[in-house]
C-alpha cells in the first residue's frame, strides 16, 4: 500500500514540475523572459511579364520579279490554271510554288512549269523568307568610264599665218539666201488593222526567234495564224495565234498563246483563256 501511494506522490511531482517549471524558472534565477522576434516578412517579387513579339513585316510592294525568292510555301489552298485547260488545279497549304511578281497584296505563282494562280502575300511564307534572307538590291546601269586624258610635254608650235596677197577691188555681189531645207516626212507607223495575215505571223515568228518569251521555242510551235482586232484598256490591238505542243499536269496538250500587235510589233504575248502575260 505504501508503494503505491509512493509512486503516486513521484508522478504528481513530476506532473506539477513540467507544469510550473516555466514561471519558477525566472522567478528564481531573477532572469527576465525574452520576447521572440517577430517572422521577417518576405516580399517575392512579381514576375514582369514577356513582352509580346512584334508582329513580322516587310515592304514587298517595290520588289522586281529577279528579286524574288525561288520557291514560297502556301499556308492556304491556293488554285492554279494550265493554260488552255479550263479546270482548276487545287494546291494544298505547304505546295511550293515559284513566285513570279507582286500585284498589290496578291503574289502570282506559277506551278509543274505552265500552271499559273495567284494568292494573298499574307497566306505564304514570303515575308519571313525576306527577311530571313533580305533579296538583293535592283541592279543599277553602269556608267561607261571616260577615257583619261594624256598630257604630254612636246612644246606647242604656232601655226604660221600666210601673208595676205593683194586682191583687185571687185565689186562685191550680194551672197543669195540658201534655200531652206526639206523637212524628212517620217515613216507612218503602221496603225492597227493595217498589218496583213501573213504580216502578222511574220511578226510573231520574229518575236519567238529572238526569245521575246521563254515559255515556248520556235520548234514547238505547230501553227500559226492572225486573230481579230481586240480592243484593251483603251487601245486598239492586232492579234495573232501560235499553237505549240507542251507537257501539262494533264499529259501533252495542245496549247495557245496569243500575241498583241501594236505599231507593227508583239507588244507582249497571254495566254487566250485568262488573259495573263506570258514570261
Amino acid at each position: 500500500m505504501k508503494f503505491f501511494f509512493a509512486t503516486i506522490g513521484i508522478i504528481g511531482a513530476g506532473f506539477l514540475g513540467y507544469v510550473l517549471e516555466p514561471d519558477l524558472r525566472f522567478s528564481l534565477t531573477g532572469q527576465t523572459p525574452k520576447t521572440p522576434a517577430p517572422p521577417v516578412a518576405v516580399t517575392i517579387p512579381a514576375a514582369t511579364p514577356a513582352p509580346a513579339p512584334a508582329g513580322t513585316s516587310y515592304d514587298y510592294s517595290t520588289l522586281q520579279p529577279n528579286q524574288l525568292p525561288d520557291k514560297i510555301v502556301l499556308k492556304v489552298q491556293a488554285f492554279a490554271t494550265a493554260p488552255g485547260e479550263t479546270d482548276a488545279l487545287p494546291l494544298p497549304a505547304g505546295t511550293k510554288v515559284k513566285p513570279t511578281r507582286i500585284e498589290g497584296s496578291d503574289v502570282h505563282f506559277s506551278v509543274l512549269g505552265t500552271a499559273q494562280g495567284k494568292v494573298a502575300v499574307a497566306q505564304t511564307n514570303l515575308v519571313e523568307q525576306l527577311i530571313a534572307n533580305p533579296p538583293p538590291a535592283p541592279t543599277a546601269p553602269v556608267a561607261e568610264p571616260t577615257p583619261p586624258v594624256v598630257a604630254t610635254n612636246e612644246p606647242t608650235t604656232p601655226a604660221v599665218q600666210p601673208m595676205p596677197e593683194k586682191k583687185e577691188e571687185v565689186a562685191v555681189q550680194p551672197t543669195p539666201e540658201p534655200a531652206p531645207t526639206p523637212t524628212p516626212t517620217p515613216t507612218p507607223t503602221p496603225a492597227a488593222g493595217s498589218l496583213s495575215a501573213e504580216d502578222i505571223v511574220k511578226l510573231m515568228q520574229e518575236s519567238i526567234r529572238s526569245g521575246q518569251i521563254k515559255e515556248f521555242t520556235f520548234d514547238q510551235v505547230i501553227g500559226w495564224k492572225a486573230g481579230e482586232d481586240e480592243e484593251l484598256d483603251g487601245e486598239k490591238y492586232q492579234t495573232g495565234l501560235a499553237a505549240y505542243k507542251a507537257e501539262t499536269i494533264f499529259g501533252v496538250k495542245n496549247i495557245q498563246a496569243k500575241a498583241m500587235i501594236q505599231g507593227g510589233k508583239v507588244i507582249r504575248w497571254i495566254w487566250p483563256t485568262s488573259g495573263l502575260e506570258i514570261q
